[in-house]
């Protein structure tokens, strides 16, 4: 089972700066990607010195993914469309292509993470966001974002997350009146969450061909179901 806690960054007054005007444009906006990419990095440094090393990667598969360092965004997506329906990376590549998402986003550089570990583990933790969103059964709608991360913060602790699920409940589920995924719905998700085993360390790569309802199980992974 998963549960990290939260550490906080220590910002400087040029990164608080930064931080602060990516929040105020994705507020606005919600689909400025490399703003959120940006704030991620900045607010997570002191967690991902954490999770660096909390031991995560000295079980199942870790010492692996941290050896090889593969990269999700090197999957050949073709392969994937050729995989039987039903499998993980067939119904992975079909959630990208059904939203339309770009996964060469996620290569985005790390500029604010000078620790070689730490900055691989931002990009292994950038890449299993959409597959996250797979394993859950969720879409890209605004909503299902603050599902995600929630899910996502129990799993990573990141300070992104909690500030995606606070201020994204309010502009998605407040504003937009989703009052049982507000009161029910954010709080399932994070217990779904814990209850999954670590994924930041699962080696997909290897999984791509089992059916996704077999990795789920391998995992403890349960679909977000709150209506």
């Amino acid at each position: 089972m998963a549960h990290a806690s939260i550490h906080l960054p220590r910002l400087t007054r040029d990164h608080t700066r930064t931080l602060w005007g990516c929040i105020t444009r994705v507020l606005a906006d919600s689909n400025r990607t490399e703003d959120i990419i940006v704030a991620e990095e900045i607010a997570s440094q002191r967690q991902l010195e954490v999770l660096r090393d909390s031991g995560l990667f000295d079980h199942g598969d870790g010492a692996e993914l941290l050896r090889d360092r593969p990269m999700l965004a090197d999957t050949d997506l073709d392969e994937l469309r050729a995989l039987p329906p039903g499998t993980l990376g067939r119904e992975f590549v079909d959630f990208l292509d059904r939203h339309g998402l770009d996964y060469e986003l996620t290569r985005q550089p790390t500029p604010y993470t000078d620790d070689s570990d730490a900055a691989y583990l931002l990009h292994r933790i950038r890449q299993n966001h959409d597959l996250w969103h797979t394993l859950l059964g969720l879409g890209v709608e605004g909503y299902e974002e603050v599902l995600v991360h929630s899910f996502s913060l129990a799993q990573t602790g990141f300070p992104s997350s909690v500030l995606i699920v606070a201020l994204g409940g309010i502009k998605h589920m407040v504003l937009e009146k989703r009052w049982t995924q507000l009161r029910k719905g954010v709080r399932h998700a994070y217990a779904l969450g814990e209850k999954a085993a670590p994924l930041v360390p699962v080696v997909w790569e290897k999984r791509w061909a089992q059916p996704l309802v077999s990795v789920r199980r391998e995992l403890g992974i349960v679909p977000y179901d709150v209506h």
